[in-house]
């Protein structure tokens, strides 16, 4: 297994392992660290069956269901399917182009979210990735006094809009969630590193006026979507493309819906909840 800087501010690129075969602890422990320090992590070259992909998945953490039923794989519902096929419906195009963490929305988020390229286009679908962690260090101590401590406030898009993004709102989904409360920084549950934690459904944070909350979430995002915190990751077919959820910010960019070759593209999603079972609780953040 070979391990390697990106590109970039952050990130590592990982050959030379081949996920469709049992992997020892060591090496899962090995990925498992290099994920929590490069915070992105792209494993390349892999050929998984779907139950070698669900496999996979569980080794870090606890497989989350997806609120929309229709996204989901029927035999493996720990899948989710992203596509730009023609048949996609207005409502769900582009539906990931704004900066979030996956599932803020819920009183327990994800913690590692990883797309497996089964078929990308020939140009367009990159993922953007803005590090929280990166964000919070440059911030100043007066910024950061004012910050540490405060809770933030959730719902499924509820975060203002930061110029070209595309905050999706469906209000059934939104009332089926409501509010939830987490850490405006965030301590990471496994190095205790400190990073920013906004995502699209922070809009305000408790004890502070609605104007103020929100005028102070708008500012942080912008803060940690500047170009010195942001790299971009095309996945391509065989990839694996994983990110910590408790360090970084992702956000999609568009892409054409078309179902002719060289344009299509088919990525299945796994997102976990919890830490992974091979950490050492010894280990864990206090």
């Amino acid at each position: 297994m070979i391990i390697s800087a990106m590109p970039g501010p952050f990130g590592a690129i990982v050959e030379g392992i081949d996920l469709s075969v049992p992997q020892s602890d060591d090496i899962l422990r090995g990925l498992i660290a290099a994920l929590h320090e490069h915070q992105i992590l792209a494993i390349r070259g892999q050929k998984l069956t779907d139950a070698d992909y669900v496999a996979f998945g569980r080794q870090w953490g606890r497989p989350l269901m997806f609120h929309l039923q229709s996204h989901r794989k029927d035999e493996f519902p720990e899948m989710i399917r992203i596509t730009n096929a023609a048949a996609t419906p207005e409502r769900y195009r582009d539906g990931a182009k704004f900066w979030h963490q996956d599932s803020s929305y819920e009183a327990v988020p994800a913690s590692v979210t990883m797309l497996y390229g089964a078929e990308t286009p020939e140009e367009g679908g990159e993922t953007l990735i803005a590090s929280t962690a990166l964000a919070y260090d440059t911030l100043d101590d007066a910024m950061k006094a004012r910050i540490d401590g405060l809770v933030g406030l959730h719902c499924l898009g509820g975060s203002p809009a930061l110029p070209g993004e595309k905050i999706p709102f469906i209000p059934e989904n939104t009332a089926r969630h409501g509010i939830v409360s987490h850490p405006l920084v965030m301590r990471h549950p496994v190095t205790g590193r400190k990073a920013l934690y906004l995502s699209g459904s922070a809009f305000g944070a408790e004890g502070l006026e609605i104007d103020e909350g929100r005028a102070l979430i708008n500012a942080l995002r912008t803060h940690c979507t500047q170009p010195q915190f942001v790299t971009r990751y095309k996945v391509e077919t065989g990839d694996i493309f994983l990110w910590d959820n408790f360090q970084v910010l992702h956000s999609a960019t568009p892409i054409e819906y078309s179902d002719e070759p060289g344009k299509r593209r088919l990525l299945f999603r796994i997102s976990t909840k919890g830490v992974p079972a091979l950490c050492d609780p010894a280990d864990l953040a206090a």
